[in-house]
């Protein structure tokens, strides 16, 4: 068998990864024949069926399988070889490595300021983090397409692709305008609330990801009478009387107080804020630093969910989420 081609191998670990020629062409900024013909390349040479194609994409044979799990190390060693080779002639020089990291919500809620400054600390290798905003939903699909290395993320996610660190649970409740003291008195469950007005949210944000099993479950599809994808356009909106939705605890309670808005926290919702990256990228160093950098940051992320606090409500009787 002749020498293994890099660029094949580039190829075929990509659209594993994406089970989708299209998805890996613009990973890798080259167009799907081209990938093709790469792909039935390396197949012939090898002389095995990597890949077949299915109803949801390309999934990997029992020898794609193999060859991919010793594919992505050698990928990451050339990376890592790649980056020694420039540097060498320049032992004074140690430019920063830019970092792609996508922030959701406000930055003190994901400590960005504490976990910014400690990728600072380490002069060996300097990084020059290059923050993008969205939501989480957002954040994984960019991680995942390469355009981010690592995003916060809000819920599960699929962690055969990618390695999510938890850092921390986070509570979500339900907001009403303040004077629907009277119309919430007879909603005692989600779904007498699923009959109400409300405002929706992106379907990959993780307010209509939390909601959506909780819809189904009560054979309900309210219609959103507006969607926002900003958290203090969503409490303005509920504020304005337009509609229920959900909001994390602690910016619910502050709007209970300072506006006087109503929350039902008896029928909270649970998740939990992460930092993910590729699993396919776990071993570059890159990667692993803004990991380290986050398990700083946060601890090991134990926070407990935060006891609930008083605030104007209108105490429907508890259901499970």
């Amino acid at each position: 068998m002749s020498q293994l081609d890099l660029r094949q191998l580039a190829t075929f670990a990509a659209v594993a990864e994406t089970g989708s020629l299209g998805l890996a062409a613009e990973r890798l900024n080259r167009s799907p024949s081209a990938l093709s013909m790469q792909l039935r390349a390396l197949q012939d040479r090898l002389g095995l069926v990597l890949l077949r194609r299915t109803g949801r994409g390309l999934k990997l044979t029992p020898d794609g399988e193999r060859l991919l799990a010793q594919t992505r190390p050698a990928l990451e060693a050339m990376h890592r070889l790649e980056h020694t080779v420039r540097a060498l002639g320049q032992p004074n020089r140690c430019d920063p490595v830019p970092a792609g990291i996508g922030t959701i919500l406000d930055p003190a809620f994901i400590r960005l300021g504490d976990f910014i400054g400690r990728l600072q600390t380490d002069t060996l290798q300097p990084i020059r983090p290059v923050l993008r905003h969205g939501t989480s939903g957002w954040a994984l699909r960019e991680v995942r397409e390469r355009r981010l290395d690592v995003g916060f993320y809000l819920g599960e996610c699929d962690e055969t692709l990618f390695m999510r660190q938890p850092l921390a649970p986070v509570r979500y409740v339900v907001v009403a305008p303040r004077a629907w003291q009277q119309r919430l008195a007879g909603c005692d469950s989600w779904t007498a609330l699923a009959a109400l007005p409300w405002i929706g949210t992106p379907t990959d944000s993780v307010h209509a990801r939390l909601l959506a099993p909780v819809w189904t479950r009560c054979g309900a599809s309210p219609a959103p009478v507006a969607e926002v994808d900003q958290e203090a356009s969503m409490i303005d909106l509920v504020e304005a009387g337009v509609g229920l939705s959900l909001a994390r605890e602690a910016p619910a309670l502050r709007a209970a107080h300072e506006r006087g808005l109503v929350l039902l926290r008896q029928l909270a919702l649970d998740t939990q804020l992460a930092l993910v990256s590729l699993r396919a990228r776990q071993h570059e160093p890159l990667v692993a630093r803004l990991h380290a950098a986050a398990r700083t940051s946060w601890g090991r992320g134990e926070a407990t969910i935060p006891a609930p606090v008083r605030a104007p409500d209108a105490r429907p009787a508890p259901e499970r989420a």
